[in-house]
């Protein structure tokens, strides 16, 4: 951009890596009491840390069941061996030189922070192929470092898939930038990078169809940038099926399954790729609606196949859940919840990047001079539009569209920048220079919390560091000591009793296992003498539960007189005998007693 100063590659690559370095002793700071005692705030990244360990153990890479979760039968696990292999390769490596325990907080910490730095190079690259500047480049790159939106995904002990997911769909929109190619070579990079996408979640099959929808307008657009749809159709497709039988038994593969790209996606995207590639090989014209035609005729097979094969999973994958679960545990997680049902201070960190993004975008477009800037910034609009909107419906979704939303929020600080640096008045210039903090996205979202909600309380409760000082190594000592079992626990630690100790538990808050869930649930709000019959019934050996754990305060406060509300008031049914844990352990035990024969 005009006015920037000259900056040489090396020095735009030491200034990457110092942002990079910064960010991470940041986050290692803030994060440190966590790191230290190997204490996951999240029960996703517990839970991949045990599947990594199983897969190190000799479990089958086509296996992706959970044993431990609601045996004998387990849980198949709708995760992916994508994000796995980099966890496992790096503890692999590690474990000999420095063993287990430490190899494994290594890696914690190592694999995130590795990805937050590709992800750093790539929104580079992302901000330069739209036509800025170094500077502006790396000004989009500083403001990623302080975008909590993505941080929270990349910060140590963050192991679990939305990182890699957010990464594999930053590829995707870089490469489809490269509108200077017409070898077809960014189409199919991007369909590889969003087939793997679609392997970690299928959450990303909004934005997939969003990309596609891009590339096609710009094949009608355009005759020349045909290479580019085609070959994002086939790598999707073709990519997407080698990944789904190079990561499960064939059996389990074939199963059409709605939480994963299974065949339920799989053959209507099939049809759809066969489809164009047939209907263009019949329609040769410089005419763009006759080059629209076989775009329309693909996209109605393939809609068409998915009704007729697949029409269950227009529900959704949670729909279907029983109502026991569906309202105690599913409704509970907020962010895989819509915008209205959020705080206000979240809707403003939801909301306020993306807009500053689409408008500093609009802005870039039409400074935008060359044809190929200019398709580069409308087709990333396009794309930071969906993402926007997804973003609406399902908060964990605003990390990619904040991803996205970077090059037009650092067009828009540079030119505010650049417009106040002109003044004369050296006060005034100063000022205004540090108010512009306010119109980053972080500054923006902060100010409007803040204006939202100004007397919002600590985020951080005493029930909250309750359950922190409860589920860690030192504080389960007592509990991996008893002879292994099966443990009857609330959904929200169960995957944190599987890495801390060696027993298996009956549910964990991952939705496949649905009787198991329904069986924690039910047992804990049922009364003492309702709740004897369904505890029992799982064959579990121990109830456990940490007693300032916001999933069971929640399940006290809404049933009064139900079995959990009784143990967290210190009072017992004589089915359950407490068990003494070791001093300084906040983890209740209780040795279930059995009926005799």
């Amino acid at each position: 951009m005009i006015g920037q100063p000259a900056l040489s590659r090396n020095a735009t690559i030491v200034l990457l890596l110092a942002i990079w370095a910064a960010v991470c002793t940041a986050l290692l700071i803030v994060d440190w009491h966590f790191v230290g005692p190997m204490n996951f705030r999240d029960p996703d990244d517990a839970l991949r840390l045990v599947q990594v360990r199983d897969l190190l153990g000799g479990q089958s890479w086509f296996d992706l069941t959970q044993h431990r979760i609601h045996p004998p039968t387990g849980v198949p696990m709708h995760w992916s061996r994508l994000v796995d292999l980099p966890i496992a390769l790096t503890l692999a490596a590690l474990k000999p030189l420095l063993g287990t325990a430490l190899a494994e907080r290594a890696t914690l910490i190592i694999v995130p922070l590795t990805l937050l730095l590709i992800l750093m190079v790539v929104a580079y690259k992302m901000a330069r192929w739209v036509g800025l500047g170094r500077c502006t480049a790396l000004l989009a790159v500083a403001m990623l470092g302080t975008s909590l939106g993505i941080l929270i995904q990349f910060a140590p002990m963050r192991i679990d898939h939305h990182g890699p997911q957010i990464l594999c769909g930053a590829i995707a929109m870089l490469a489809i930038l490269n509108t200077w190619r017409r070898d077809g070579r960014s189409g199919m990079i991007a369909g590889i990078a969003m087939a793997c996408w679609l392997q970690i979640s299928v959450e990303g099959l909004p934005c997939a169809v969003a990309m596609g929808g891009v590339l096609a307008v710009r094949h009608v657009l355009r005759v020349d940038c045909w290479p580019d749809f085609r070959n994002y159709l086939i790598a999707l497709t073709v990519a997407s099926a080698a990944l789904l039988f190079g990561t499960h038994f064939p059996s389990d593969a074939l199963i059409p399954w709605c939480d994963s790209f299974s065949p339920a996606f799989q053959v209507p995207l099939a049809v759809t790729c066969l489809t164009v590639l047939a209907a263009s090989k019949q329609v040769r014209s410089n005419d763009m609606v006759r080059r629209a035609l076989p775009l329309v005729f693909g996209g109605a097979a393939g809609a068409a196949v998915f009704v007729l094969t697949a029409r269950q999973c227009f529900a959704g994958p949670f729909e279907t859940l029983p109502p026991i679960v569906y309202d105690n545990w599913f409704m509970a997680v907020k962010e895989g919840m819509p915008i209205w049902t959020q705080s206000r201070d979240l809707q403003a960190m939801i909301v306020i990047p993306s807009i500053l993004g689409l408008f500093g975008s609009l802005v870039g477009l039409s400074r935008a001079i060359c044809p190929e800037h200019r398709m580069a910034w409308a087709s990333l609009l396009a794309m930071q539009a969906v993402a926007f909107l997804v973003s609406l419906d399902v908060m964990r979704a605003m990390s990619y569209a904040h991803l996205l939303a970077l090059p037009g929020n650092a067009v828009l600080l540079a030119s505010l920048l650049g417009a106040v640096q002109r003044l004369r008045i050296m006060p005034l210039r100063v000022a205004l220079s540090a108010a512009t903090a306010v119109l980053t996205p972080f500054g923006a979202s902060a100010a409007m919390a803040a204006a939202l909600d100004p007397h919002a309380p600590p985020a951080q409760s005493e029930t909250v560091a309750d359950r922190f000082r409860c589920t860690t190594y030192a504080a389960l000592r007592g509990l991996d000591a008893l002879p292994a079992s099966l443990l009857f626990t609330p959904l929200d630690v169960g995957a944190h009793m599987l890495v801390y100790t060696h027993h298996s538990v009956v549910a964990t808050g991952h939705h496949r296992n649905t009787e198991g869930m329904k069986d924690a649930i039910s047992g804990l709000i049922a009364t003492p003498d309702d709740a004897r019959a369904i505890v029992t019934s799982t064959g579990a050996r121990y109830v456990a539960f940490c007693k300032g754990e916001n999933e069971i305060v929640k399940y006290a406060r809404r049933n009064p007189h139900s079995l959990i509300a009784g143990l967290l008031k210190g009072q017992h049914p004589d089915w359950l005998v407490p068990v003494q844990m070791r001093p300084g352990e906040a983890v209740k035990v209780y040795r279930i007693v059995y009926s005799a024969a």
